[in-house]
């Protein structure tokens, strides 16, 4: 196996370090991201295995290269000793794919091998390997005798390409530099070659205007875009007006352009699109109001906002309990109560799903590691995933992702059930005993008895009387047992002592609430008025329940909602009839309201009409069709109501929410369709009063 001259300089400091060395610290002496650093090692490490040497990584205490020595010396003498190519493999296919997508017309292969120092039979043989990938993106080479290569597909295809290779090669740091103007005075040595060649096809001054152009963006959105977005809008929309100048244009089917007009994106992405026909003095054509629509309803979100709870989408939050009681089935956990879970994967799952079945991609660059860290928690996602979505094949980034959200939940977990004993051995007094017993402290809680020792002392306490030794010098300990610290605990040494206490052989049990002490003060105040809301906003749904039949024959929607709503404002739940119909018809054109797999239609919003927080049933004379949450068409009889102030606290988005989220139970379905309102007004009671029991912990009293 050749090595590039990069992945010779890693090899070199890994076997250089034998007690191990971090990610951070090789992308810092070699000049490279991290994220270039962990490419590489996994490029490296079948090479290392070949060896009989294995590439350790561990989270938390870095990467080292386990084997004999000899086995080292053996490595060191038949690679590091060779002539070094300048590119690998992939890194040359990478090139190519460059040179070709920027290209207007046919490429020599004898100008690709020059360019690369390699031989045309090289170039030949490395097309015939991108035929594969380039399959994926509905691209095909034309291949000729004294013609050359030339890429072939539709310009949508083409950018495809292009923001794939962008992605899985050029770091986020390094667009952000060109787009700020930093890096400027970079040296090719700074920058490797596929990143220069990657920027070549986006113009700096284009990135720049593009962002200044998207300056308000933030401020139009109703939500904010995570960073790596933004980044990749910035990139996308350079992009675009850099290939229309070159003549290529994209075309944007009717369908998805009809379903997008009206969409919040889609008023945003034609203000987007009026500002780059100023900044850029040129005419861009309609069709890319589509693509920007879309890469902003597939975003992914930075963090929910402050309606987060309020049911948008009920299938959407059905389709979150059913994948977390899906993992909690196979991990043997509770996860269901974990409140930072379930709203983390509602706000991922939103515009994932949306990407699903556009079939946009998403990068995730580590998921290599989170397959490495996380193999258990990976095999168990995907296979919920399969179980729920079987007709949406969801690719391994997605899946990573999705494993982030589970690993964050199992460490909060495991943190709040485990806690740990730990000695602390100091050889410079009492003094700095003290000072480091205060720093262990502080910076891990989870430590929660800390005894002062002397190293003469150490012996004499029962292994079963700790679960760590923290100490200032070497001991005569099995090295697993304890772990050398300064006395000063530098971050390092605060990194060292966790990864011990988490790569400990421990019983998970499953999550405990513990009942505590009952709060005093103004915390007991504070719970006291939450309890309020809660019973309140519970109390509200209740006495507000109402059921009805609707004569719909030869009638539309509007006038429909607008008979019900009358009815509302006769009984003082809401003041104006007019501005919540209107709402109602607004959300209906943004996205489906049908429950999939009954005839039941959820209609539902916030308006400063409305005074107070009710839930009605209605049944209509003549089935209705209307989209369902999922997009497809479906006959509806059974209209649901479920409407709130515009200014509600948070634990009353919490009740209407949990009313929303009942709705998808078979049994509330069930009753639903009898009709029976006191039956279904005991059922909600019921439900309401055990999530107002957990929400302000009076069952653990």
């Amino acid at each position: 196996m050749q090595v590039s001259s990069r992945q010779r300089s890693i090899m070199e400091i890994l076997l250089q370090e034998e007690k191990g060395i971090t990610v951070a610290q090789i992308a810092e002496r070699i000049g490279v991201s991290t994220r270039t650093v962990h490419r590489e090692l996994d490029a490296l490490a079948p090479l290392f295995a070949k060896n009989e040497l294995e590439l350790v990584r561990k989270t938390g205490a870095g990467v080292e290269v386990a084997g004999t020595a000899e086995q080292k010396l053996a490595l060191k003498m038949s690679v590091l000793h060779q002539t070094t190519t300048e590119f690998t493999a992939e890194e040359r296919k990478a090139i190519i794919m460059c040179s070709l997508l920027a290209a207007t017309e046919p490429v020599k292969l004898i100008s690709l091998a020059i360019d690369l120092k390699v031989t045309t039979a090289t170039i030949s043989h490395d097309l015939d390997d991108l035929e594969e990938l380039l399959g994926r993106y509905d691209l095909t080479l034309l291949r000729k005798r004294g013609y050359g290569v030339e890429l072939l597909g539709n310009e949508a295809s083409k950018r495809r390409a292009i923001s794939r290779l962008i992605a899985e090669h050029l770091d986020d740091h390094e667009l952000i530099g060109v787009i700020k103007e930093n890096i400027q005075n970079k040296t090719t040595r700074d920058m490797d070659s596929i990143s220069r060649r990657l920027l070549s096809l986006i113009d700096r001054d284009k990135l720049i205007k593009v962002e200044n152009a998207l300056s308000h963006l933030e401020a139009e959105l109703p939500y904010p875009l995570a960073d790596s977005a933004y980044i990749g809008l910035v990139a996308h929309l350079a992009l675009a007006i850099e290939r229309i100048e070159k003549g290529e244009k994209i075309r944007f089917d009717e369908h998805t352009w009809n379903e997008l007009i009206g969409t919040p994106e889609f008023v945003i992405a034609e203000n987007i699109m009026e500002r780059l026909r100023h900044i850029f003095q040129m005419e861009i054509p309609r069709d890319e109001i589509g693509y920007i629509t879309m890469h902003l309803r597939g975003a992914k979100l930075r963090h929910s906002h402050d309606d987060y709870v309020w049911p948008e989408n009920t299938e959407l939050a059905a389709l979150t309990g059913r994948f977390i009681a899906l993992c909690e089935e196979r991990l043997g956990l509770s996860l269901r109560d974990d409140s930072s879970l379930f709203h983390g994967l509602l706000t991922h799952l939103e515009p994932a799903l949306y990407r699903l079945r556009r079939k946009m991609e998403i990068h995730n660059p580590i998921l290599g590691q989170i397959k490495q860290n996380y193999p258990e928690l990976f095999a168990v996602a995907k296979e919920a995933m399969a179980a729920l979505l079987p007709e949406l094949p969801v690719p391994d980034e997605e899946i990573g992702y999705l494993v982030m959200h589970l690993g964050a939940a199992l460490e909060r977990g495991r943190q709040e059930q485990q806690r740990y004993r730990a000695l602390v051995v100091c050889s410079s007094g009492i003094g700095s005993s003290k000072i480091l017993a205060t720093r262990i402290k502080k910076e891990i809680p989870e430590i929660v008895s800390l005894k002062n020792l002397s190293m003469f002392d150490v012996g004499s306490v029962p292994r079963s009387d700790y679960d760590l030794i923290i100490s200032t010098l070497p001991l005569s300990f099995d090295p697993a047992e304890y772990v050398v610290v300064s006395p000063l605990l530098p971050q390092d040494d605060i990194q060292k002592i966790k990864f011990h206490l988490h790569n400990r052989p421990v019983q998970v049990e499953p999550m405990k609430k513990s009942k505590g002490m009952p709060p005093k003060g103004k915390q007991a105040q504070a719970q006291l008025k939450s309890m309020q809301l809660y019973a309140a906003f519970a109390n509200q749904i209740i006495d507000g329940l109402r059921q009805s039949t609707v004569s719909n024959v030869a009638r539309d929607m509007p006038s429909v909602l607008h008979d019900i709503c009358s009815e509302l404002e006769q009984r003082g739940a809401i003041y104006a009839v007019d501005p919540v119909v209107q709402q109602l018809i607004e959300r209906e054109k943004l996205g489906g309201l049908g429950i999939p797999g009954t005839a039941m239609a959820l209609f539902h919003g916030r308006n400063e009409a409305v005074t107070t927080a009710s839930f009605t049933i209605h049944f209509l004379e003549q089935p209705v069709r209307l989209r369902s949450m999922d997009e497809e068409e479906m006959s509806v009889d059974l209209l649901l109501l479920l409407l709130g102030p515009k200014e509600v606290p948070k634990e009353g988005l919490e009740v209407l929410s949990e009313v929303s989220s009942l709705l998808i139970e078979e049994e509330m379905q069930e009753l639903l369709k009898t009709g029976e309102i006191q039956h279904i007004a005991d059922y909600i009671a019921g439900k309401l009063y055990a999530f107002c029991l957990k929400k302000t912990g009076w069952e653990r009293v």
